[in-house]
């Protein structure tokens, strides 16, 4: 059965760590300018907050039906599928942009960087949680 707590709050911590990935802290500085952005121009206004909180939802609460369908799974499982999705899917779908859409090699590392180490922690919470 599909433990919605455990959903949230892996939909909670893949949103800060979004926010700590793209500040100045971490990655901010080197994303804006490998996309040659203008940093008065960027925003996080309410349609990209809900966009962003939506979308690692949605992520987590596939992750998670995906996790169910090749029940039972321990620990090590949910991390192996992870690593799956974050080598098997997350990397290569955004090479694409790189490739046919000349999007900056630094600029898709970080953003793929970014989805594989949080769907690796929402790996580690949906295990532990045994979802």
């Amino acid at each position: 059965m599909i433990n919605f707590f455990a959903i949230i709050v892996s939909t909670i911590i893949y949103f800060i760590l979004g926010a700590l990935w793209y500040s100045n802290y971490l990655f901010g500085k080197a994303w804006v300018k490998a996309n040659k952005f203008d940093m008065n121009e960027l925003s996080m206004g309410p349609k990209e907050l809900i966009g962003a909180a939506g979308s690692a939802f949605v992520s987590v609460l596939f992750f998670a039906i995906l996790l169910e369908l090749i029940a039972p799974f321990d620990f090590v499982t949910a991390l192996l599928v992870s690593f799956i999705i974050g080598g098997g899917f997350i990397f290569t779908t955004g090479l694409y942009d790189v490739l046919y859409e000349d999007k900056n090699v630094v600029a898709y590392l970080i953003d793929a960087s970014y989805h594989f180490v949080a769907i690796l922690i929402a790996g580690l919470i949906l295990g532990l949680w045994q979802i």
